[in-house]
This record gives C-alpha cells, sequence and structure tokens, in this order.
C-alpha cells in the first residue's frame, strides 16, 4: 500500500543541495572572468591568438566526457576544499593589484589562471568529488595551451629555439656552397641579412602543433605513453618544418635580395602549418594502428 504523503527530507541532504548549486553558478562568473582576462592577452600577442580556439576545443573535451562523467562520487570535506581556493586567492589578488597598478602580462595571466584552477577544482570537488575532477582534469589543464608563459620562461625557449635555428641553416647553407655567417638569431648572407626572429623560428607552428598533439591524442588514444609520443612527434614535425621553411627563406634572400624574401615568406609559413597539421594527423593513424597492434598482442600473449 503506497503513500501520498509527502517524505521527509533527509536531514542536510537539502542544505547540501542548496550549496551545491550556488557553487556551480559560482563556476559559471569564474570562468568567464579568467577567459575575459586572458582574452586581453591573445589580442596583444601574436603567439597566442590561437586562445579562443583552444577554449572551443576544451568546451568539446567537456562535451566528450560528459556522458561518460562518474555517476557515483562522494564530495570532498567542505574545508579542504576551502583551502584550496583559499590557496589560490593570494596569486588571484596579486594578478589584479598588478594589473590595476601596472598592465596586464604573461605572468600575471599566469599568476590568475593557476589561482582560478584551484578554485574551479576546489568547486568539482565540493560539488562531486575526486573521481569527477579526474575525469575532467585534462579539458582544465588543456586550456593552460592558451595561457601566455612568463618570459623568465618564455624567452629561453624562444631565443634557444632562434639560435638553434640559424645554426642549422647556415650549417646547410655552407654545405651547398653559400657563404653565410651566423650572429646570434642573423643569419648573414652576401647580399642581405635574414633574421630568423622576422623569417620566424617556428614558435607559433610548434606551439599549433602541440595543441593539436593534445587534442587529437586525448580523443583517438587510450595509453598516455602513445599520447606523449604523439607530443613528442608533433614537436619534432614543427621544428623540421620551420627548418626547411628558414632554410627556402635564406635561399630566396641570397637569390633575390630583401624583395625576394618578402615575396615568399607568407607562402612559406603556411606552408609550414599545413605540413604539421598533416603531419600530425598521419602520426595519430600510425599510432593508433601501433596502439591497437599492442594491445592485440597483449591480449594474445595473456591467453597463451
Amino acid at each position: 500500500m503506497s503513500s501520498n504523503l509527502p517524505t521527509e527530507p533527509v536531514p542536510g541532504q537539502a542544505d547540501a543541495s542548496v550549496l551545491g548549486k550556488v557553487l556551480v553558478a559560482a563556476l559559471i562568473p569564474v570562468l568567464g572572468w579568467w577567459t575575459l582576462d586572458l582574452s586581453y592577452m591573445w589580442r596583444s600577442l601574436v603567439d597566442y591568438q590561437f586562445g579562443w580556439i583552444v577554449v572551443m576545443l576544451a568546451g568539446y573535451l567537456i562535451l566528450e566526457r560528459w556522458p561518460t562523467r562518474p555517476i557515483q562520487d562522494t564530495p570532498v570535506a567542505f574545508w579542504k576544499c576551502l583551502l584550496m581556493a583559499l590557496a589560490g586567492f593570494p596569486l588571484v589578488l596579486f594578478a589584479e593589484l598588478y594589473r590595476i597598478g601596472m598592465s596586464r602580462t604573461p605572468t600575471s595571466s599566469m599568476s590568475l589562471s593557476i589561482g582560478a584552477a584551484l578554485f574551479v577544482a576546489a568547486l568539482i570537488l565540493a560539488v562531486r568529488g575526486p573521481a569527477t575532477l579526474r575525469h575532467f582534469l585534462f579539458p582544465l589543464l588543456f586550456f593552460f595551451v592558451a595561457v601566455p608563459i612568463p618570459k623568465v620562461l618564455w624567452n629561453p625557449i624562444v631565443f634557444s629555439l632562434q639560435s638553434f635555428v640559424a645554426m642549422v641553416n647556415v650549417e646547410t647553407l655552407r654545405l651547398i656552397g653559400i657563404p653565410a655567417e651566423q650572429h646570434n638569431q642573423i643569419i648573414k648572407l652576401p647580399n642581405t641579412e635574414v633574421g630568423v626572429n622576422e623569417a620566424c623560428s617556428g614558435v607559433r607552428s610548434l606551439q599549433s602543433s602541440i595543441m593539436a598533439a593534445l587534442f587529437v591524442g586525448d580523443l583517438m588514444l587510450r595509453r598516455a605513453g602513445w599520447r606523449v609520443a604523439l607530443v613528442a612527434g608533433g614537436i619534432g614535425l614543427a621544428v623540421l618544418g620551420n627548418l626547411c621553411r628558414s632554410l627556402f627563406l635564406s635561399l630566396a634572400a641570397y637569390r633575390g635580395g630583401a624583395a625576394g624574401l618578402q615575396a615568399v615568406h607568407d607562402a612559406a609559413g603556411w606552408s609550414v602549418l599545413g605540413f604539421t597539421a598533416v603531419g600530425v594527423i598521419v602520426l595519430v593513424q600510425i599510432l593508433c594502428r601501433l596502439e591497437k597492434h599492442a594491445a592485440a598482442l597483449a591480449e594474445s600473449n595473456a591467453e597463451d
């Protein structure tokens, strides 16, 4: 015999439900504020103009994971989540004070991003639990692809890459009989100079390759080892493509001077992006087959 009388709510259940809704509602302005702050850097830094693409890809990764999210999960104690959120507060405060007093910089954007990510992670732990956080951790970390790297870390990477490209180009030009000298990031030819910074050292294509490899690898590869191999391969493709690009620009400058260099500069840049994109697609197909073959071989050995 069933009863139509309203059931009494479990003590604390209503409060927990209200708290969860409040925390979820707080997630939206935090993500909006985080993205808005980064959008200023995306407009001012040429190397990070792909930021909105990362936002869309991260959103897709969340939607792709949503149907398989953990059904059973246990929220973490509220005080622990509060401590995690408070741990990011000094970083957010530093970023805001620096922005108000000086301006937005890669360092302030990185500081704000880490603080915001800690707050988002704390909200997920408080509302759902650790299993849910692990499930959506990759999209959260993937978003950092669009966060500008502080100059103290960024400049050594860029300068080292520029010097490496210039060095390889100079040695290659000498091997084919063209006199060339390297002066830091400048390649000196008999009739002109080619600045690797102007001819690009491949930083943008390198970032695009890493972004594509991370995204495609997460969707198509199961094991972390194969995903790491894809990212490493994408980096190698970007470096190889830009070595070829810089060599091509140097040859164009040697034959046609500054005018010849300018005539082919943009076309060479787009060619490298196309080469890297196609290379990542081919590489992920190869790794998918190798992963399936390795899984089948392991299953066969287990049966034996």
